[in-house]
């Protein structure tokens, strides 16, 4: 990916429900739904120079929860949330996010995610989301 997510199709959008330190969120279509993506610095690293496991999971779970708000049509909340840490996120990489769903009845939505840098997965995801109900 190039330094600019514009000229590789992604748009830009403020996202308030995300912590401050999450800051440079983008998102583009991908199919019929969305993928997502942020940036990165120093200002989200660990102790060992890497991005935070928190703020992988925090992406990961905001993520995730887009794609069953969309599927449920209303409000959910995360039931349950299973995360692999499967290589090191670097300050200054763009970070992409996809989710889907793997199965839905009437009260929860199970869903799957990924997060990748450089085209190489850092993150996988299982969880199930509660459906709440409207706005």
């Amino acid at each position: 990916m190039s330094s600019d997510p514009a000229a590789e199709g992604w748009q830009h959008f403020d996202d308030p429900a995300l912590p401050k330190v999450m800051l440079g969120h983008w998102h583009r279509r991908e199919g019929d739904g969305f993928a997502y993506g942020f940036e990165t610095g120093e200002g989200q690293a660990n102790g060992n120079g890497m991005i935070h496991g928190g703020i992988l999971a925090t992406y990961m779970d905001h993520t995730i929860g887009r794609v069953a708000r969309e599927a449920a049509g209303g409000r959910v909340a995360t039931i349950q949330l299973d995360l692999h840490y499967l290589a090191a996120g670097r300050p200054g990489q763009f970070i992409e996010a996809r989710a889907f769903v793997v199965r839905r009845t009437r009260s929860v939505i199970f869903l799957r995610g990924e997060l990748t840098a450089e085209g190489k997965p850092i993150l996988s995801a299982s969880g199930i989301w509660k459906i709440l109900g409207q706005p």
